[in-house]
């Protein structure tokens, strides 16, 4: 059954089918392997942890269910615990160029990028056209300061798949590390052609351009981004900061507004609005749309985060709104949140 609905994709009415057949018999083979790997499909590292170390428990010889679970547990930052779980792999099947690869990846994470650039050689020399190591073994060069060497691996591993913006993102941040303003712009320009929805590609573009000091061009590359992606609200506080060191307040409350016209109900986009309100001098408003941002945010932290914002507005405040503020406290009085119950605690 899960497997038919595997087929017919439904992964989550899968997992509960491949659940139930290791409840009935934890030593059924598979079963366990392809939960974990639907959980990967939607990136729920953990849980997929979890299923590969089961199959791996009961079914040692699954070598493919290993692998998965030091890569697993390397992408969780588990990088000494992948290494022990992969090295064997590599020592039982030496031409297995997916386990070198993983392995790779897990010393990359151990911080061992020496036995990783040899482990990714060694993938490399057994299938030289996959393109991801390629990259990862730019990302380990770089690392170990061989800029040169990393340069022409990126730019291997954009040759082998022309339509993945990583390498190219990868080459971006490494020239603009060492300086190379101009080769970092053209770098994340290639990245945002093969993927326009990238906000790495946009956030590398328009920190370049300022560091340029072309303040104006990096605020247009956040205007075209946030005009695709309007919930984007770290792009959206980026642009606002830097509209406001243009001394362009009028631009900084228009994308600001723009943020609450697309989500009026975003409690981030009243945040950000009223920060925008306050840097423009209008600090009733400002507080207003804090109060609305504190009223729409679900949890206690994100409400303590407004009321210390607000309360930093009131410690820079003009003496000619000490009595708005003094009225402000008294009609949001700070109550005691009770916490959250925990699972176990609801009966």
């Amino acid at each position: 059954m899960g497997r038919a609905l595997e087929s017919a994709h439904e992964p989550a009415a899968a997992i509960v089918a491949y659940r139930t057949a290791v409840q009935l018999d934890s030593m059924i083979a598979d079963a366990n392997y392809r939960m974990g790997m639907l959980f990967l499909t939607v990136n729920q590292l953990r849980p997929a942890a979890r299923c590969f170390n089961q199959e791996v428990r009961h079914h040692p010889e699954n070598i493919e269910a290993a692998r998965q679970l030091g890569f697993a547990l390397a992408r969780l930052g588990m990088g000494a615990a992948a290494v022990e779980r992969l090295e064997p792999i590599t020592r039982r099947a030496p031409r297995d160029a997916e386990s070198w690869a993983a392995l790779g990846f897990a010393y990359m994470t151990a911080q061992r990028p020496g036995a990783a650039d040899s482990a990714l050689r060694r993938a490399i020399a057994l299938n030289p056209k996959n393109a991801t190591w390629h990259r990862d073994l730019g990302v380990v060069l770089a690392a170990r300061g061989m800029s040169d060497e990393a340069r022409r691996e990126y730019r291997r591993a954009a040759q082998l798949d022309p339509k993945d913006a990583s390498p190219w993102i990868d080459l971006g941040n490494l020239e603009s590390r060492e300086g190379r303003l101009d080769a970092a712009l053209a770098a994340y320009r290639e990245a945002a052609k093969r993927d326009s929805l990238s906000p790495l590609a946009v956030e590398g573009e328009a920190k370049t351009l300022s560091d340029m000091k072309r303040p104006a061009d990096a605020g247009e590359v956040y205007r075209r981004w946030l005009a695709r992606r309007p919930d984007d609200h770290n792009a959206r506080l980026e642009a606002i900061r830097l509209y406001d060191d243009m001394g362009r307040s009028d631009i900084s409350l228009e994308i600001a507004r723009d943020g609450v016209r697309a989500l009026p109900d975003s409690p981030d986009a009243h945040l950000l609005l009223g920060m925008a309100l306050q840097s423009a001098g209008d600090w009733r408003g400002g507080v207003a749309e804090m109060r609305t941002a504190e009223a729409r945010f679900t949890t206690p932290d994100e409400r303590a985060r407004v009321r210390a914002l607000i309360g930093s507005m009131r410690g820079q405040a003009p003496d000619s709104l000490r009595a708005f503020f003094a009225a402000d406290s008294v009609a949001h009085p700070v109550m005691a949140e009770r916490p959250a119950k925990k699972p176990e605690d609801v009966r």
